[in-house]
This record gives C-alpha cells, sequence and structure tokens, in this order.
C-alpha cells in the first residue's frame, strides 16, 4: 500500500508540475495574440477593399497590367505560411491538409505541369519534403509581430517571378483568424486577379469571410470604367504592387494571430485536463489510503481477539 501511495503521490506531483507550465504557456499566449489580433484586425478593412478593389479593375481593364492579365494556371508558385512551433491544438494538421487537398486539386487542372513552394515557418519545412514537393525558399515564422519591411522579400520574390513568367500564378496558404477559437486554413490567390479556373477550383477553400464578401459583391452593382489621375501608367505602377504586397502582410498577420490564439486555446485545454486528472487521482489516493487503514484496523481487531 506504501508503495501504491507513493506512486500515486508521484504521479499527482508530475501532473501538478506540468499544469503550471501549461498555465504560464496559456498566459504568454494569451498576451501575445491580443497584440496580433490588433495588428491583423487594423489591417483587415483596408486590404480587404483593396482586394476587391484590384479583382473588380482586373474585370473592368484586364490590359492595363500583367498583374490585371489573365493566364492559365501552368506554373504555380504556393506561398505557405506556417509555424515554427507546435503545441497549437490542430492548428498545423487543418493547414497541412488543406495544403495537401490543394496539391491534389491541381492535378485535376488540364493545364497544369509545376508548383513551387516559398515556406514561412519550420512546420511546413518539415512537412513538404514528405509531399514530394520543390521549395524555392525558406523564411522563418513571423510569430513576434512582423512588420511591413519584414515581409517585403517574400512579396518581391514571388512579383518577381510572376513578371518573369517564371510563375503564371502566387497561391497564399495560411490560417485565416476567425475568432480566438476558431482559426480556418485557406487557399488564396494572390496573382493574377482576373478570375480564372484555379480560382474557381479554389472556391471551397476561402475563408468564410471572403465567401461572405464574394457573394455580396454578387449582388452589387458593376463598375464599367475606372478614371485615373494623374495619369493611368503612374497609379498602376505604384499601386498594384504596393496592394499585392499589402495581401501578404495580411495573410502572415492572419496567420500570426491564429498561432497565439490556437496555443493559447490548446494550453487552456491541457490545464483543464491536467485538473481533471488531478482529482480523479486525489480521489484514488483518498480511497487507497482509506482502505490500508480499514485493512490495518481489521488485522488489529483480529490480533486482539486472537489474544483474548
Amino acid at each position: 500500500m506504501a508503495r501504491s501511495l507513493r506512486d500515486i503521490r508521484r504521479k499527482m506531483k508530475a501532473i501538478k508540475a506540468t499544469r503550471q507550465v501549461t498555465k504560464a504557456m496559456e498566459l504568454v499566449a494569451a498576451s501575445k495574440m491580443r497584440r496580433a489580433v490588433q495588428n491583423a484586425q487594423k489591417l483587415r478593412n483596408y486590404a480587404f477593399t483593396a482586394w476587391r478593389v484590384l479583382q473588380k479593375l482586373a474585370q473592368v481593364h484586364p490590359e492595363l497590367h500583367p498583374y490585371l492579365q489573365e493566364r492559365e494556371p501552368r506554373k504555380i508558385l504556393a506561398i505557405i505560411v506556417t509555424p515554427d512551433r507546435g503545441l497549437c491544438g490542430n492548428l498545423n494538421a487543418q493547414l497541412l491538409r488543406t495544403t495537401t487537398q490543394y496539391v491534389n486539386g491541381l492535378k485535376g487542372l488540364k493545364t497544369f505541369e509545376s508548383i513551387e513552394f516559398i515556406v514561412v515557418g519550420k512546420k511546413g519545412q518539415q512537412f513538404l519534403p514528405r509531399l514530394k514537393q520543390k521549395i524555392v525558399a525558406a523564411f522563418p515564422a513571423f510569430s513576434s509581430y512582423p512588420t511591413f519591411k519584414d515581409v517585403l522579400p517574400i512579396a518581391r520574390m514571388a512579383t518577381e517571378g510572376f513578371l518573369a513568367g517564371t510563375y503564371d500564378h502566387v497561391v497564399l496558404i495560411y490560417s485565416d483568424f476567425i475568432s480566438a477559437i476558431a482559426q480556418e486554413a485557406t487557399v488564396k490567390v494572390l496573382l493574377p486577379f482576373s478570375t480564372t479556373a484555379l480560382k474557381t477550383m479554389l472556391g471551397s477553400l476561402l475563408p468564410r469571410r471572403y465567401r461572405r464578401e464574394t457573394e455580396k459583391e454578387m449582388t452589387m452593382e458593376d463598375v464599367h470604367e475606372y478614371l485615373f489621375e494623374p495619369s493611368q501608367d503612374e497609379i498602376l505602377k505604384t499601386i498594384l504592387p504596393q496592394l499585392t504586397e499589402i495581401q501578404v502582410y495580411q495573410a502572415i498577420l492572419e496567420a500570426g494571430a491564429s498561432e497565439h490564439s490556437a496555443r493559447m486555446l490548446a494550453m487552456r485545454n491541457a490545464s483543464d485536463n491536467a485538473s481533471d486528472l488531478i482529482n480523479d487521482l486525489t480521489i484514488v489516493y483518498n480511497q487507497t489510503r482509506q482502505a490500508g487503514i480499514t485493512g490495518e484496523l481489521s488485522e488489529l481487531t483480529a490480533a486482539k481477539a486472537a489474544l483474548e
């Protein structure tokens, strides 16, 4: 009995230590989440409005800029944003499962030839070789409040490859922040902004927020012409690259907010589970101890009766 009680006490001590760690990680993740969510939400309306304007512009004036022109999805460049670490629930599994679905969906397109990846985060760097996919560039995860300048190398690598004709489409794969308890893996076509077969194939993989906004746009009046001042070439040359970079930056911010939210929730669940285990072990410990005491009393009573 003494050994059994000692083992139970050892287990309880270990679980309490684990609970302290998970509780501390929950508080750290909650602190980071607040700032990450604020950063994502500040830019969200601007980024989404810019995305809508670019798509409308591609419908009205597709001949004005290579970003607006329709291309067949032959060579694809995908920018996938993943965390460096785990302990964030099913966030990584959901994101990598969506990536696998996307790659399998591409194989169903008649014009598809090849896909290459720019990977942000170690989880993606570890997963894609197992999927037998080519990685052309790798970056560490931007979990600690990235600035716009931090994201520029990724955006410019993608846009330069698109303009040079190396890639026909550029795609973003990331976790879209819905709420503190919900994050949704999504695939969004970054370039070109025109409607293509690839966008049609990816319709079901868009986050709920973008699907709702797309449905609203269908009910709105179409724009038949845009007026540019001071000059069309000057505006498009300046604005289109900047708005494209904003889309990449927003995806990074959404992924960061999703990571911290998922980790906070996972650590909270781990702490709650540890508390439940401690309560269960406490009951078992008390029952075992009481059984031992009852057994000893029975032995004493029997011994006394034998002596009498």
